[in-house]
């Protein structure tokens, strides 16, 4: 009979012991963790709460990990290998396996004050009050608190994510300052396809039944998730009623809820759990055959009937029976005239020894056989065990097989993939080798075609934009690639380079730049340009001008009327002097020639300057194309409307029409060469 296994579902590395006690107690164990413990992403809030830890009246830790991680980050923030956790703060942990975590890393009794759930510490019985079974949970350490204590102070939660909030909300309703900080975090393992295939396999029929250990709810949610992600309906439906042991009424509410049947309760920790497993396997397998008791030898001369003694020893005994009663029976004629006192005894003693012979025989013969068959279940486990490891390692080999029979198609993909690349890349090879024949063969053309592709493209430069320096820098270009050759077939084309070379080099500078740019800064100053039809401020240097003067001419008319005509007539006509001269600025008679200058709108005079804007431009491309007679035409149309429509006597109207007229005169024609010659001459190398 294959024997019962036992499924542990705690993170990876934190089931060693209790693995190693269900081995131990003849229990297979198969490992499938539904919990992955890891850092916190940001552990900041925790380094900084460690940082001030002394201010801290109670640190409560939630779990094992718990501890871990926060004591390892207590040992970073101070800078030392081991933390050196402070005397004075208390600390409260919820089950046994905190407490011994604690005291691994040195926080324990006496020295340190560590509160816990009755029973917790090892001392004493596993229950709790009244008899009650003991509890390790958030309400069991809240018994233990004293929350007048802590009313009014800090305390720190070092927890994970998610999970309850339970004991939290208790301390702020009994008035503490709550620090609630994540340590590590918990998430959804990915089962590999062995331990899948392992699960599949205990839940097919005729299999050796499991018993699931669920340590946390969410650990059920996550079996839950899972089995509806990888298992088919009818083996979610055989999961669901599959033996599950809790050790928390919590864990069984959860697991009920998602549709468990069986559920057995189980004591807190690794021995309730280990009881529970063993009183589970004990169920399944039966109870254990009782020995065969051991007859004791009676003193009467018949003897109490055998148990069941073998068909050969009862032959045995027969035989023996029937030569003793035929030897104690057949007397000689006469003897019994002559037989004295003494053999009257003799028959009894002979008759007990017998039976003492036939006792021992069969006690001989009932222990043998209760030896052989304490062998015989000996070796019917042994071979038991053999054969559901030997299953386990088929299933195994199955699993494996089949991922090296994936493995070795993929492998052959790509080996055909890379067969193809290798044979790709030998024709790309011989290509590559054909061109560079090419080259080698034909040098001399290739050198020719690209000196004609330089000067072709210098030629189209030349001719487009007149850059004559890009024209010169090709012609000096292709000249020193011939003179590197030293060819004589060459020397027609070097000459015919060398006049081109002259001829770019005899070429006067014009300076487009200067001319573009003032073009630029003529057109940047439209916008601000005053026009006829619309009144403008008075420049601030004119205004203080005309100031200056108007202050001149009064102090000037009062010094020489002040002698003349004294006190109030002095007084009147200095007012007189300032009255006219303001006047004169308000009051202002111009002389228009053209009256449509003074009749433009604002939306008119918007677009006047949009299109004098736009005949600049032009001008401006023009310019750079070298398309003289457009380039003065749309300069002498903005000139004409600059004039006409803007008020010609302010300083800024005067500095962009300098502007124009300096951009007119650096734009000087330039009659460029070509480069006909050296490409007639390279022509003509191409026909020979």
């Amino acid at each position: 009979m294959p024997r019962p296994t036992v499924v542990v579902t705690r993170p990876a590395g934190q089931s060693r012991q209790l693995t190693e006690a269900l081995q131990a107690a003849g229990l297979d164990v198969l490992g499938f963790p539904l919990l992955a413990i890891g850092p916190a992403p940001d552990d900041a809030p925790l380094r900084a709460a460690l940082a001030r830890l002394d201010q801290f009246a109670l640190v409560v830790f939630v779990s094992p990990n718990a501890i871990q991680y926060a004591v390892d980050a207590l040992a970073a923030v101070q800078g030392i290998a081991v933390a050196q956790w402070p005397p004075g703060v208390p600390v409260a942990v919820v089950g046994p396996a905190s407490v011994v975590a604690l005291a691994e890393r040195g926080i324990a009794a006496p020295d340190y004050r560590v509160i816990a759930p009755a029973g917790a510490d090892g001392n004493g019985t596993n229950g709790g009050a009244n008899g009650e079974e003991a509890r390790f949970d958030s309400e069991a350490l809240w018994a233990q608190l004293e929350p007048a204590a802590l009313q009014g102070r800090a305390v720190l939660i070092v927890r994970g994510n998610g999970g309850r909030d339970w004991l939290g909300d208790r301390l702020r309703e009994a008035g503490a300052d709550v620090t609630a900080v994540e340590a590590y975090q918990r998430t959804l393992p990915e089962p590999t396809a062995m331990q899948w295939q392992a699960v599949r396999d205990g839940l097919s029929a005729g299999a050796a039944p499991q018993a699931w250990l669920l340590t946390s709810s969410e650990a059920v949610r996550n079996l839950d998730t899972l089995a509806r992600q990888n298992l088919s309906p009818q083996e979610l439906a055989t999961l669901k009623q599959v033996q599950c042991i809790a050790p928390h009424a919590r864990i069984a509410e959860q697991a009920q809820a998602l549709g468990f049947t069986r559920i057995v309760r189980a004591a807190p920790g690794d021995a309730g759990l280990l009881a529970a497993c063993k009183q589970w396997a004990d169920a399944y397998a039966g109870p254990v055959p009782a020995s065969t008791p051991v007859p004791t030898v009676a003193s009467a001369p018949r003897p109490e009937p055998l148990p069941v003694p073998p068909p050969a020893m009862t032959n045995r005994v027969e035989r023996v029976t029937q030569e003793t009663t035929s030897s104690s029976t057949t007397i000689p004629p006469g003897a019994t005239a002559s037989a004295s006192p003494s053999a009257s005894f003799a028959a009894p003693r002979r008759n007990a020894a017998l039976w003492a012979l036939v006792a021992v025989l069969v006690l001989a013969t009932a222990g043998g056989f209760w030896w052989l068959q304490q062998r015989v279940d000996h070796l019917t486990e042994e071979l038991a065990r053999r054969q559901q490891s030997n299953d386990a390692l088929v299933q195994e080999t199955r699993v494996l097989s089949r991922n090296a029979q994936d493995t070795v198609k993929e492998l052959q993909a790509k080996v055909g993939a890379l067969d193809g690349q290798v044979g790709e890349t030998r024709d790309k090879q011989a290509a590559l080798e054909q061109v560079y024949q090419d080259l080698m063969r034909n040098r001399d053309d290739w050198e020719i075609a690209e000196i004609q592709q330089l000067l072709t493209n210098a030629g189209q430069q030349l001719q487009l934009t007149g850059n004559v320096q890009v024209a010169l820098a090709a012609l000096q270009s292709a000249d020193a690639r011939l003179a590197r050759t030293d060819k004589p077939q060459y020397n027609l084309l070097r000459r015919a380079l060398a006049r081109d070379i002259a001829r770019m080099k005899a070429v006067p500078d014009t300076d487009l730049t200067g001319a573009a740019i003032k073009l630029d800064e003529a057109i940047i100053q439209i916008d601000a340009l005053p026009l006829l039809s619309s009144e403008r401020m008075l420049e601030r240097t004119e205004a203080e001008d005309r100031k200056d003067a108007g202050r001149g001419a009064a102090k000037g008319a009062g010094e020489t009327s002040a002698p003349a005509s004294g006190g109030v007539g002095g007084w009147f006509a200095r007012l007189w002097n300032y009255m006219r001269d303001e006047m004169a600025q308000v009051i202002r008679i111009r002389k228009v020639d053209d009256t449509e200058a003074l009749l433009l709108s604002g939306d008119q005079g918007w677009f006047l300057r949009e299109n004098v804007k736009l005949r600049m431009l032009n001008a401006r491309l023009a310019l750079l194309s070298r398309n003289e007679p457009v380039f003065r035409n749309d300069l002498a149309a903005a000139q004409a409307m600059i004039g006409r429509y803007f008020d010609t006597r302010s300083r800024r109207v005067q500095t962009v029409l300098t502007l124009l007229k300096q951009a007119q005169a650096g734009a000087v024609t330039v009659q460029l060469p070509t480069m006909a010659e050296s490409l007639g001459a390279l022509h003509a190398l191409k026909k020979e």
